[in-house]
């Protein structure tokens, strides 16, 4: 009897024994649930030995403004948990931040200036002058002796051009100059229509007016005639034109003619300086030519030298108002 009371107490004992222990395993089942690294989403992780660094949270990609990165969880072991998503700038993708050593950390998303609208573009902007877009027969010579009697003026524009990429080395203008014509009876005039008939005409070089004055002393006759020849040009949807005027004639036998020039200058600058379509830019010689006696023999026409000055001051105002480049 005896016995059998020992024998059941011992069972007893054995068995609160065994719930004890099986207690005690799953509290420390439960104390040691997250003995490894963090966990995903910037949660903290469980008890354990400090990392001595944490990864943090990837920033995510895509467009739009820059927004901050996820937060990184504190690293008992291992790497932690993603970072919350963010938003990068156009064109850019964001970077990845790095937890402090064992701490938690914010993972900064990083903005790029890459690609995008921020970077100015090149090429084709506005106020940019391209050059190469010409072909020689879009560009139009008018006037008479003074550029015709060599055609020299012409010669250096077109040599400077061709220098500057802006007219190919097998093309030429269209000079169709012819001494002795004048802006009156339609004669320059017509020189620009003949022009006009094989294409279109974008651009003008000219002068005139020179004998209208030298052979009928009529400047408001050349004036009226430049008028309706502006018109003519402006319905051929001609951009621009360069007009320079003459320097002052050398010698006694051409007072009239200086007298006429220079009543006839500044109402065809006014005219040209009006002008909208197209847009026309003026040149007075005057400047170029003063002191320099050699650009003339007969006080009026051009020399070699007088017609590379004169072809050189020309090209630099086409050059500052994209005329033909």
């Amino acid at each position: 009897m005896r016995s059998t009371r020992c024998c059941v107490t011992n069972w007893i004992v054995l068995g609160l024994l065994s719930i004890g222990i099986w207690a005690c395993g799953e509290a420390n089942d439960g104390d040691t649930t997250s003995t490894s690294g963090g966990t995903s989403d910037g949660a903290t992780s469980g008890a354990g030995a400090t990392a001595t660094s944490g990864t943090g949270g990837t920033g995510g990609t895509g467009p739009g403004g820059t927004g901050p990165g996820g937060t990184g969880g504190s690293a008992a072991e291992g790497t932690s948990g993603s970072g919350g998503a963010s938003t990068g700038q156009a064109g850019g993708s964001t970077a990845e931040g790095t937890s402090g050593s064992g701490g938690a950390s914010t993972g900064q998303a990083s903005s790029s200036a890459a690609g995008g609208g921020e970077a100015g573009g090149t090429g084709g902007g506005s106020g940019e002058c391209v050059t190469g877009q010409t072909r020689g027969n879009q560009v139009a010579v008018i006037g008479e002796s003074f550029i015709a009697a060599t055609h020299g003026i012409t010669q250096q524009i077109e040599k400077q051009a061709k220098a500057n990429g802006s007219l190919a080395e097998n093309e030429r203008y269209i000079d169709n100059s012819v001494s002795g014509t004048t802006l009156a009876n339609d004669q320059i005039p017509s020189q620009y229509r003949k022009a006009a008939e094989n294409g279109m005409i974008k651009y003008v070089l000219m002068d005139g007016g020179g004998n209208d004055c030298l052979l009928r002393g009529d400047g408001d006759g050349a004036l009226a005639a430049a008028e309706s020849l502006f018109e003519t040009m402006a319905e051929d949807n001609v951009e621009k034109v360069v007009y320079f005027f003459y320097p002052d004639p050398i010698g006694n036998q051409f007072a009239s003619l200086k007298s006429c020039l220079d009543t006839l200058r500044p109402k065809m600058k006014a005219l040209c300086d009006g002008l909208t379509s197209p847009k026309c830019y003026w040149l007075d010689l005057r400047p170029v030519w003063n002191g320099h006696n050699e650009y003339t023999q007969d006080g009026i026409h051009p020399t070699s030298a007088g017609s590379i000055a004169t072809g050189d001051a020309v090209w630099e105002v086409m050059k500052e108002n994209c005329v033909a480049q």
